[in-house]
């Protein structure tokens, strides 16, 4: 109802900007930074050419080799969720103590997906900022709620200061030089915004990023990530500062999930080709596997709905992010199955019941992550194949 009041009120007005002409915006780029970001709908060439060379200067760090002397890639993807994270940052937890967790050659996030993703990626070391950014946090630690005449003027019900501090606390230059580090050994970390004026997806390279000699490349990373878990209306937007022939302008980037609730690049390359090509010498088995956390649910969750319009209206919104994770996970699977890559998700179950359905909760942040840990702790129970798909 609060969404629907602020999409309502701020017409009122509206914050000055110097929007990028559309006519122009293929041209935009960033000042002190070069092939940092792409654009998968319409430009797919430049991400081709980014992991065709990530394979190509890959040391042997960027896959496991088997007993039988097999090469494994693994692959993570990390999907929106707000607090939901808690569940995905409790699995990567328990899963690090069964000594089991993969050495990830792709990281990719989206949302709560992108605040994990730096430090799925940097490994277990990591761990335990993980624990303390999902089961110590309430929503006082991620958002003021602006005041109603204050609502009439801006461009989202809250102001998320406090995310952005957490953000901050978390990535340092330790962390981004870690993660330049990984970048040079062809791993990679990539996080999806949306840019809401071009109406695309953009897949951000943060290792390159971070690698970048630029004074200004820790603020961008800290500002990408919170880019794509500002959720339209509730969050503000980021606004990104382009050049365009010598002239300044602002891109406007909101949460990754308005077109991706989870990615992978087998998206936007054939896998196979590329490893065989980075490696012709080799003539040994290649496995690669596709590991998807979904956090939230894909199962259905009856309730009665009450006859009003916040009541049916959240109903319908929740709904539909929750087939929009369903169908990611559909077109994920049916892009694994043409690179021939192992598929494997997991979500929350029906088996987890939720105390509340109001976002950062402390304590329910804390029972979902606890659940998370326990279900590695015990196996996690891969599904290999979409909700309801069931091939013959």
């Amino acid at each position: 109802m609060a969404m629907i009041c602020a999409v309502l009120l701020t017409g009122c007005g509206a914050a000055l900007r110097q929007a990028a002409p559309i006519a122009l915006a293929e041209k935009a780029s960033m000042v002190g930074f070069s092939d940092i970001r792409f654009y998968p709908f319409t430009n797919p060439a430049p991400a081709r050419h980014m992991l065709e060379t990530a394979f190509l200067t890959e040391t042997p760090e960027s896959y496991e080799v088997q007993a039988d002397g097999s090469r494994v890639y693994s692959y993570l993807s990390i999907s929106g969720g707000g607090s939901d994270g808690a569940f995905g940052a409790g699995l990567l937890n328990g899963w690090t103590e069964t000594g089991q967790r993969p050495h990830f050659k792709v990281v990719t996030g989206v949302s709560t997906g992108a605040l994990i993703a730096p430090f799925a990626f940097l490994g277990p070391e990591y761990d335990d900022i993980l624990k303390s950014s999902y089961t110590t946090v309430d929503a006082s630690r991620i958002f003021t709620v602006r005041s109603l005449l204050a609502i009439l003027w801006s461009e989202s019900l809250t102001d998320t200061e406090p995310l952005k501090a957490m953000v901050a606390s978390y990535i340092d230059d330790k962390v981004i030089a870690a993660v330049a580090a990984e970048h040079a050994k062809g791993r990679r970390l990539l996080v999806a915004t949306s840019n809401l004026d071009a109406e695309q997806p953009v897949i951000w390279d943060m290792g390159a990023i971070a690698s970048s000699k630029d004074p200004k490349r820790l603020e961008l990373f800290r500002t990408v990530m919170v880019a794509s878990a500002a959720i339209p209306a509730v969050f503000p937007p980021a606004m990104i500062n382009v050049e365009i022939d010598g002239k300044q302008y602002d891109e406007m980037h909101a949460d990754g999930g308005v077109f991706l609730q989870s990615f992978s690049i087998a998206n936007i390359l054939d896998l196979q080709r590329v490893v065989g090509e980075a490696h012709p010498d080799y003539t040994g088995k290649v496995v690669q596997r596709l590991y998807v956390i979904r956090n939230g649910r894909v199962t259905p969750e009856p309730t009665p709905v009450e006859r009003s319009l916040s009541g049916i209206t959240l109903r319908a919104i929740g709904t539909m992010l929750k087939m929009s994770g369903i169908n990611d996970l559909y077109r994920l699977y049916l892009t694994s199955l043409h690179d021939k890559i192992e598929f494997r998700y997991i979500a929350i179950p029906p088996a987890f019941e939720s105390k509340t359905h109001e976002q950062f909760v402390e304590a329910e942040m804390i029972r979902q992550f606890d659940f998370g840990r326990e279900m590695a702790l015990n196996g996690i129970p891969w599904q290999m194949t979409p909700p309801g798909y069931a091939p013959e």
